[in-house]
């Protein structure tokens, strides 16, 4: 069988289990690390669940509430790491264009 042909018959070989292998498992629940692991051993130090921590924020809401966040907190870090790289102390804070940096 030439190379090409032997590829193509390989991958229609995987690509017809796959689809026998998701059918077969199509109704199986699929529980994610929560439902599969945290929650029992919570349950059995005695932990119970108490809810989300942001509830009233779902979907694309909370998608938006982290992207804010995100931003702002970026904003924050950028504007206060001048005083760790640029400004010193002993050296009163520069304008813009860079004169009067040091570079030691």
């Amino acid at each position: 069988m030439p190379a090409p042909l032997a590829r193509r018959a390989c991958a229609a070989a995987l690509q017809l289990a796959g689809s026998f292998w998701l059918a077969a498992c199509g109704n199986a629940s699929w529980d994610g690390v929560d439902e599969a692991v945290v929650r029992r051993v919570a349950e059995d130090a005695g932990r119970h669940d108490t809810g989300p921590l942001f509830a009233g924020l779902e979907g694309d809401l909370l998608l938006f509430a982290f992207l804010w966040a995100g931003l702002l907190a970026g904003f924050a870090l950028g504007y206060f790491s001048r005083v760790l790289f640029v400004e010193r102390a002993d050296a009163p804070a520069v304008k813009a264009g860079g004169e009067g940096l040091r570079a030691d």
